[in-house]
């Protein structure tokens, strides 16, 4: 055949491998929209055709890999920024996130990381995909494995999901039963020899092959089915794990749902993560979504035990607080922020998300507010019923409050504070309180000794784990079996540990529930950061008491971060300028203060923190080059090793360049046998790579060993197309 035919054949079968490839990958993206939060799918899909496009034209690495980085720092950009994206504002926000997601990484803390770099991570995916796919496709030609992983993955979201995959799987076997036929004639024109198409390739062989499977799934479509004859084993499964429809935490039996619940006085037990979204907000702020509170710990949860009085507000005047529901004290520097909240479709709540303290609550004109007067939990009513808002904007306040302050406060507390939030179980193990006392004895101020509880799970290796949950049953009291026999659990075992262990000390404290800020999403042209949060984000806190404040937040969980921090002495001592927003995430927060939300450092922290984001970026990128470097390296070997010495000149260049093709060839798996000579040698090499090239070589090679000149115009063009021609031929 000559050489035009063949290429044109090559070109014309590998297009035809790399368009069902593509459509194969496709069928994974597909019930992504339906099964995350994930909407712009389209992205992601025209990315991916993108890396197939790039790949099948076979640019050399130095032009396909920035041509491939461009296109998905443009796709993130589509996703997540709004300005112009040759503008590169975006960028400094891109490296603070992908430096905030590596202090993550080093923790481990995985289902953690911001949206922004979950899309990074996927589109990475799709990359490395990619280029499996024209492994399997053009190098090794076997695509049956993951054929039949496709199928297997859509049949278990047809089967436990919400999605409908009848036609995914239809598609699929169509697609993927072409792709190992037309792969199978491949390997047969191969191994026997024979012309590849002569012109007719690929339609006189696929088309017969394409009408068969078509017409055998639309066959199999139509024909009647039997009835199965096994009951539907998913209600099974769901039973067996104690999946129910209810949500909450400290549900005590069965597997729960994380989410919101009210029902507390039973805690401990399993539950999934769901990342369903409740509601999104826009926020100027960083703080807990803080809901209600309890103060009577009964050994097994939490309940309220004092009596109280709804109190009716309205949204003009929503600072109406009880001895119980004051947050913050009068007489403290307040911050003034404000926050909207649109709830997702069917997910409203009938109370409100209380980020501090309240100014003014902006919503439709006939809703009225309720107060409990002992949990603060604030409900919504329109004409008498509970009514759930789908919208509602707030001002509020939140404090400045410095170390100082904090360490200077006493155990002079208010009688109402004394005698509900120091309330022990007279049942409570005495191992507890004297646990408690060891643990903050020599600690000379209130505030040490609150911190120092907070951080004794952290540095005495309890962990955070979400399955293997006890229950306490008969006499067993909740932290007893948290603190000394499990030392395992999530927010409710650190924060109701805390909470009792601080009161053993006789620290005023009580449990708070709500929400954790939720995933940052984008900064908004008004100054709002968007956040989404979602079922996962519930979550339960502590607040203790200091004489003269009021009720501060600490977070005692393993993995969580606590989003309010009182400015250090330190801080103090310098006017402090605010930082660029870090990225948010589900869980947990590093946000400091919110004066770090507008502007950046100046002076010498500035260029030390930029100095140093720098240098991570840089080494990780070469990191990530040598990587790719070596994982690609029989790729771009060959067309390093033509470009070196196609225009190479003077005498010795021949032999380097012979010397360079052997040892291309023992990289590439076909080794010289020690008692093979140079001649015996060229003849298997031939025969591997099917050409009468290397022998040529080899003779010139022992001509240049062997005679007492140096040849140099040996390194002329018709040895270098023959040496060229052996390089092009060696497969990866």
């Amino acid at each position: 055949m000559p050489q035009s035919n063949q290429q044109q054949a090559s070109t014309l079968h590998v297009l035809v491998l790399y368009s069902l490839g593509f459509l194969l990958l496709w069928e994974w993206l597909r019930p992504l929209k339906e099964l995350t939060s994930t909407n712009d799918i389209q992205i992601f899909v025209m990315y991916t055709l993108f890396l197939f496009i790039v790949t099948y034209f076979q640019l050399p690495f130095w032009i396909s890999f920035p041509v491939k980085l461009g296109a998905m720092l443009y796709a993130l950009h589509s996703l997540y920024f709004f300005d112009v994206f040759l503008s590169f504002k975006w960028v400094p926000f891109l490296i603070e996130d992908i430096k905030y997601n590596l202090g993550l990484f080093s923790d481990q803390n995985w289902d953690e990381m911001t949206s922004l770099s979950r899309s990074l991570l996927f589109f990475v995916l799709l990359w490395l995909v990619s280029y499996l796919m024209h492994y399997w496709l053009v190098q090794t030609r076997r695509i049956f494995l993951f054929f039949l992983i496709t199928v297997i993955y859509i049949s278990i979201l047809d089967t436990f999901t919400v999605y409908d995959g009848k036609f995914a799987i239809i598609r699929t076997v169509f697609i993927g039963l072409i792709l190992v036929g037309i792969l199978r004639m491949m390997k047969i024109i191969e191994t026997q020899g024979f012309s590849l198409l002569k012109g007719k390739f690929p339609v006189l062989w696929v088309a017969p092959l394409s009408g068969v499977i078509a017409l055998s799934s639309a066959l199999g479509y139509v024909a009647p089915k039997a009835s199965p004859i096994w009951p539907d084993p998913v209600p099974f499964i769901q039973n067996m794990s104690g999946k129910g429809e209810e949500e909450g935490l400290g549900k005590g039996s069965g597997i729960a749902k994380i989410g919101y619940g009210e029902n507390d006085s039973q805690l401990g037990g399993p539950f999934e993560f769901d990342y369903t979204p409740i509601f999104t907000a826009y926020d100027n702020g960083r703080h807990y979504w803080r809901i209600e509170t309890k103060e009577f710990y009964t050994g097994k949860g939490w309940e309220n035990s004092i009596p109280t009085q709804a109190i009716t507000f309205e949204a003009d005047n929503p600072s109406v607080d009880t001895n119980y529901t004051r947050i913050w004290e009068d007489g403290l520097e307040m911050k003034d922020h404000k926050a909207r909240i649109e709830a997702e479709k069917r997910k409203e709540y009938s109370f409100l998300m209380i980020p501090g303290k309240l100014t003014n609550i902006k919503t439709e004109s006939d809703i009225s507010y309720q107060l409990d007067g002992v949990n603060g939990k604030i409900s919504t009513f329109q004409g008498g019923e509970e009514e759930k808002l789908s919208e509602y904007e707030m001002d509020y306040q939140l404090p400045v409050i410095k170390e100082e302050q904090l360490k200077a406060s006493t155990n002079q507390y208010p009688e109402a504070i004394t005698e509900n939030y120091l309330q022990l179980p007279t049942t409570l193990p005495e191992r507890v309180k004297n646990l408690a006392r060891n643990v903050t004895a020599n600690q000379p101020t209130i505030y040490d000794k609150v911190k120092t509880v907070e951080g004794y799970f952290a540095k005495n290796a309890y962990g955070y784990n979400t399955i293997e949950v006890a229950v306490p049953k008969g006499d067993e009291d909740y932290v007893d079996q948290f603190l000394f026999e499990t030392k395992k659990g999530y927010c409710d075992n650190f924060s109701t540990s805390m909470v009792v262990m601080l009161r053993s000390v006789g620290i005023p404290a009580r449990w708070v529930k709500g929400f954790t800020p939720g995933t940052f999403e984008a900064l908004g042209d008004d100054g709002l950061r968007e956040y989404t949060v979602t079922n996962a984000n519930a979550h339960s806190w502590v607040e203790v008491y200091f004489s003269g404040i009021g009720w501060v937040p600490f977070e005692p969980t393993r993995g969580f971060d606590n989003p309010f921090e009182p400015e250090s002495e330190e801080k103090d001592s310098t006017p402090a300028a605010p930082v660029p927003t870090q990225p948010d995430k589900p869980e947990k927060d590093v946000t400091k203060d919110d004066s770090s939300a507008s502007g950046e450092k100046t002076g010498s922290d500035s260029i030390f923190n930029s100095v140093g984001t720098l240098a991570v970026i840089v080494l990780i990128g070469f990191i990530v080059i040598v990587a790719l470097a070596y994982l690609f390296r029989k790729k771009w070997l060959r067309q390093y090793t033509i470009w070196r010495y196609k225009h190479k000149k003077g005498a010795d260049s021949f032999e380097e360049a012979f010397e360079r093709l052997m040892w291309l060839l023992k990289v590439y798996g076909i080794k010289r046998r020690p008692a093979f000579t140079l001649r015996e040698y060229a003849l298997y090499v031939d025969r591997e790579l099917d050409s009468k090239d290397m022998r040529i070589l080899a003779k010139a090679y022992e001509g240049v060993q062997f005679s007492p000149k140096k040849q140099s115009d040996l390194w002329n063009d018709f040895h270098k197309e023959l040496w060229e021609n052996l390089i092009k031929r060696i497969r990866p």
